[in-house]
């Protein structure tokens, strides 16, 4: 299940990165002599997706301090496995066939069924978490785990060199968000997940090749994006907007301490008016693309 934890955070935190002509996921932000890296990730990549690209490595090996997040190894405690699936999981006589209604419960009980896996292993899960599960699993059918990710080989890196690590949130704020996803229509959130699930092969290409050249905007034009904005306003500000904005409150601070920091967050923080990038530069900070 640890995966199924790591990949939630995930499914709301998607690639990215700026500009047709980029060369990377990775920017500097400085001010005077003073300077941060932030990078984009992908949380979930295949063994083929090695190496990276030089960017990284060069802001890895530049800094003494890598930040996530959070604290991932937090997220992969029988504790926090235990909280998180209890967030999932109806606490009372509600199941998923008594939230959903007839039609959306056979469509998912169809897929289910073409991926072998009984639904009745879910009946107590609330929509929002079958709905993460089944994202990952399909994942997991292109070979796509957290444990390629970008994020978990520059966390295992740090800890081998024993450079600090540290995290922009709590893995209890993190369960906070994704608790947050159970506000949503569950016929809603399982008719899309299924919808969204078919166009998965394409969206992935789009993932890495976008990720890899630093290419934000086919990734903020692309229909996923457009469609979370359009038809879960109240997600995306809740897992990215807030988000971002909260992290904004941490983020100045890193020019102004003796460290060399490495700021390592899922891409979809990184676009947009309301991404890091444009909160930075609006503060006074050149943004400077590796």
């Amino acid at each position: 299940m640890n995966n199924f934890m790591i990949f939630a955070v995930v499914i709301i935190t998607h690639v990215f990165s700026s500009s047709v002509l980029a060369e990377s996921s990775v920017w500097k932000v400085s001010k005077g002599q003073n300077y941060f890296y932030l990078g984009g990730t992908v949380h979930v990549l295949t063994e083929n997706d090695y190496p990276f690209p030089n960017e990284f490595s060069s802001a890895y090996k530049d800094s003494s301090k890598i930040i996530f997040e959070t604290d991932i190894a937090a997220l992969e405690t029988p504790e926090f496995e235990s909280m998180f699936i209890t967030a999932m999981s109806y606490n009372d006589d509600r199941t998923l066939a008594s939230e959903l209604n007839t039609n959306t419960y056979q469509k998912l009980d169809d897929f289910m069924v073409k991926r072998e896996i009984p639904i009745d292993n879910f009946s107590t899960f609330q929509p929002w978490g079958v709905s993460l599960i089944i994202t990952m699993i399909e994942y997991q059918r292109f070979g796509m785990v957290p444990d390629y990710g970008v994020d978990r080989y520059f966390n295992n890196l740090a800890l081998a060199d024993s450079k600090e690590v540290g995290g922009l949130e709590t893995a209890e704020q993190q369960l906070g968000f994704l608790s947050s996803l159970a506000t949503i229509d569950p016929n809603l959130s399982i008719e899309y997940t299924l919808r969204d699930l078919k166009n998965l092969p394409e969206f992935i290409q789009t993932i890495r090749t976008s990720w890899r050249s630093g290419d934000l905007d086919q990734i903020s034009s692309s229909q996923f994006v457009k469609q979370m904005k359009v038809e879960f306003p109240e997600m995306y500000n809740a897992i990215v907007t807030n988000r971002n904005n909260t992290w904004m409150k941490q983020l100045p601070a890193l020019i102004d301490d003796k460290a060399t920091e490495f700021v390592l967050v899922g891409a979809m923080h990184l676009i947009g008016k309301e991404g890091l990038l444009h909160q930075l530069k609006t503060q006074g900070f050149n943004v400077e693309q590796l």
